[in-house]
């Protein structure tokens, strides 16, 4: 009971938080939905981009994206992770790699994309991004333009490209949100972190135009997860027009910290734990997704809404 209190309490404070961010870029997926009756190309591959994000940082996001990863990459699926944290990277560290290059040298035109992708567990490929670099949290016109005509040349080669956002709402974060076909919103049980998604889930509502999530709640059983699921629903049915989905549930799985201190997935290090079989059946889901006929009906325009960036 407490906690629904102070849940609660929270929410009142973030009604009020309708002004955080300037509207310039809320048109971005109107006008992206207005392209989508204009006639399709045909690609080679058609791909699914998500991207993985928190309001709160903590709940542990990275974590979910790579075992997420590995595990499609398991199911044959050609996987590119883009750590999308742009200044606080780490993707490289929980995997114990050591790029030499990463997306500044792309972004100040030293290498090209291909130059600095690497490689990691199960074949997936990672595009690394910088660490301890404030700048690199916002990029300038001319940085998101040369980031755009890189990724652009990816297209083709992947069934799945997975985003690892930074925590939060930063421009940076919401734009990489919402150019993706879908958003997986990560939280806990904590009503800190509850609270934080649903005010990142709002922001994107009436700003961005989306309105629908996924939901995947880490350190959580699956009565749990479902528990902090219908308390979203119900504050989001109150006050938006949005559809909520959960994904899945990860459990308290002591491996976890293990895993971490030997910087491996615990999918790899760990694969009969609870966690590592709740990635595989997580895996499973978003890949059913995939094949649902409304999907394939979508008209995936990733690197149409990254172009956006370009009019802002």
């Amino acid at each position: 009971m407490r906690k629904n209190r102070i849940f609660s309490q929270y929410l009142n404070l973030y009604q009020t938080f309708d002004t955080i961010m300037s509207d310039q870029a809320s048109i971005l997926r109107k006008r992206f939905s207005q392209n989508n009756t204009q006639p399709r190309q045909t690609a080679s591959r058609r791909f699914r981009s998500l991207s993985l994000t928190s309001g709160k940082g903590g709940v542990g996001k990275t974590n979910i994206v790579i075992n997420l990863a590995i595990n499609l990459a398991k199911r044959g699926k050609k996987v590119f992770l883009i750590d999308a944290d742009l200044g606080l990277a780490n993707i490289d560290i929980l995997l114990n790699i050591a790029p030499q290059f990463t997306i500044e040298d792309v972004l100040t035109g030293r290498k090209h994309i291909n130059d600095i992708i690497i490689e990691g567990p199960v074949g997936i490929h990672i595009l690394p991004a910088s660490s301890g670099i404030s700048e690199m949290q916002t990029l300038s016109g001319k940085q998101q333009m040369s980031m755009l005509r890189e990724l652009a040349n990816l297209k083709t080669r992947y069934d799945y490209i997975l985003i690892d956002t930074g925590a939060g709402i930063s421009s940076n974060v919401l734009r990489f949100n919402a150019a993706a076909d879908e958003i997986c919103v990560v939280t806990n049980p904590e009503p800190t972190a509850i609270t934080d998604a649903y005010a990142l889930m709002k922001i994107m509502s009436s700003k961005y135009q989306v309105h629908h999530f996924n939901l995947i709640v880490n350190q959580s059983e699956a009565a749990e997860a479902r528990d902090v699921y219908n308390r979203l629903v119900r504050v989001l049915n109150q006050f938006l027009t949005v559809d909520l989905e959960l994904l899945g549930n990860i459990p308290r799985d002591p491996n976890f910290v293990k895993a971490v201190k030997r910087q491996e997935p615990i999918s790899l290090s760990f694969s009969n734990s609870p966690a590592a079989k709740a990635f595989g059946k997580l895996a499973q889901q978003v890949d059913r997704q995939s094949a649902d006929p409304v999907f394939k009906e979508k008209d995936t325009s990733f690197w149409k809404r990254l172009g956006s960036w370009k009019k802002k």
